[in-house]
């Protein structure tokens, strides 16, 4: 990107955490029109199928197409969410036939870490008071809100004690995962709460002892995870015959969200002779199952809309609803044993009724195809929600390619919406131009 705007002249400044804000003067003659804001993310979140060794500091995202237009990587996340939006701020530095206001165009960095990147951003730089996010949205679908977020922890002390028995891996996976915020109404399962699910029905038939459980941290919904546990000899196929029943319930159960799922026991091949003495265990399992998740509030007067949702991060465009659900989960963690630790909050990005860019996006939109610019509500998180809660008199539209599957190795991008979509930006800073 520095490159890329030293080639072409550009002006640019980049701060102590990376972020890089490139300005464009103005096409001749529009110099006196108002500023434009447009920001992309540059990092990716790094998800691979298991049993892949891709590296993913050292090797390089291998591409395909599937369909004629639907550009996939190998087992790994492709990086459209955010390369959409850098690939347009990219061309619009190179284009010098784009006609333009004054642009500033924000590159940040770790956005999927908990936006650290904008975070440290210095908002008294931004000139801006309109501006297109292109991180949310389809090429037909304008977002005009999203959720702000508490990240929190729940630490549940252990106690361990002797054992006696075969050590076993017992495994979830083949879930469909997602994002965290995008994919929360689907009714996907999280192999957090399935794991908890299994481990109690488990513990309730036979008498098994657990030695650990591992989930792979993940921004998304989590698509395995597996636990250590103990089983005598005699235990072990009552154990299967627990695990086969359920598995054949859950695979009916999710059969439209999680078709590949999958319930595994699998021997270590060495005797365990530690593990969490029976009422840790026990708390951990109740722990796990217990843990709110999914949907918990839709807007009363729009049923798309979700108000609050909860996977290891609550998020709500609405604060109060948010810490409410902090308190229940609170309760929750003081009942079984456990302690809940608030790591992060953030803003959300608030709708805006009276929005000049949202109108003018709608007229663009309406000017080129002919349809109606669908308006969007999203649940998920985007550095929109701390701009807005540094420049409130910001107006915020957020509008990109179509992509699906992010921050999972199933992520793919329509390449037949690129040159649309660059039409319609290109359409809609033209007419900010043109503007009175």
């Amino acid at each position: 990107i520095r490159g890329c705007a030293e080639r072409y002249g550009h002006r640019y400044v980049e701060d102590a955490a990376g972020n890089l804000m490139v300005y464009l003067n103005a096409t001749p003659g529009y110099e006196d029109k108002a500023p434009m804001l447009l920001q992309a993310h540059m990092d990716m979140v790094s998800a691979k199928e298991p049993g892949s060794n891709h590296n993913f500091l050292t090797d390089p995202i291998r591409l395909h197409i599937e369909d004629g237009h639907y550009l996939y990587a190998d087992d790994t996340t492709l990086g459209a969410d955010n390369a959409v939006g850098l690939v347009n701020m990219l061309a619009l530095m190179e284009d010098d036939t784009v006609v333009h206001p004054p642009m500033e165009l924000l590159f940040t960095v770790c956005e999927e870490d908990g936006m650290e990147g904008i975070r440290q951003l210095d908002m008294s730089t931004i000139r801006s008071r309109r501006m297109l996010n292109m991180d949310c949205g389809d090429p037909d679908v304008m977002c005009v809100s999203c959720a702000g977020f508490v990240h929190y922890v729940m630490r549940l002390p252990v106690t361990a004690a002797g054992a006696a028995g075969q050590a076993y891996t017992l495994q979830i996976a083949g879930l469909a995962g997602g994002h965290s915020g995008l994919m929360i109404g689907t009714g996907r399962a999280s192999a957090v709460v399935l794991m908890g699910r299994v481990l109690c029905e488990l513990l309730r038939k036979v008498p098994c002892r657990i030695v650990s459980v591992d989930c792979e941290r993940t921004m998304g919904i989590a698509p395995h995870m597996q636990a250590e546990i103990v089983l005598k000899p005699e235990q072990e196929p009552d154990a299967r015959k627990v695990l086969e029943d359920l598995l054949a319930a859950l695979r009916e159960e999710y059969a439209n969200t999680d078709p590949e799922l999958s319930l595994t026991l699998e021997p270590l091949g060495h005797e365990a002779d530690q593990a969490m003495d029976e009422a840790s265990g026990r708390r951990c399992a109740e722990l796990m199952y217990l843990l709110p998740y999914g949907v918990m509030k839709y807007d009363s007067c729009d049923r798309d809309v979700i108000l609050n949702s909860v996977k290891q991060m609550i998020r709500s465009p609405i604060d109060a609803y948010k810490w409410e659900l902090v308190d229940r989960l609170r309760i929750l963690a003081e009942l079984t044993g456990a302690s809940l630790v608030v790591q992060d909050s953030y803003a959300g990005w608030p709708f805006r009724k009276d929005s000049p860019l949202q109108q003018l996006c709608c007229q663009v939109y309406n000017r080129l195809t002919g349809q109606e610019l669908k308006i969007e509500k999203l649940n998920s998180c985007a550095e929109t929600g701390e701009i807005a809660g540094a420049i409130p008199d910001m107006d915020i539209v957020a509008l990109a390619p179509w992509g699906r599957g992010a921050h999972t190795p199933r992520e793919h991008l329509d390449l037949d919406t690129l040159q649309p979509f660059w039409e319609f930006l290109t359409a809609l800073l033209r007419a900010m131009c043109e503007e009175a």
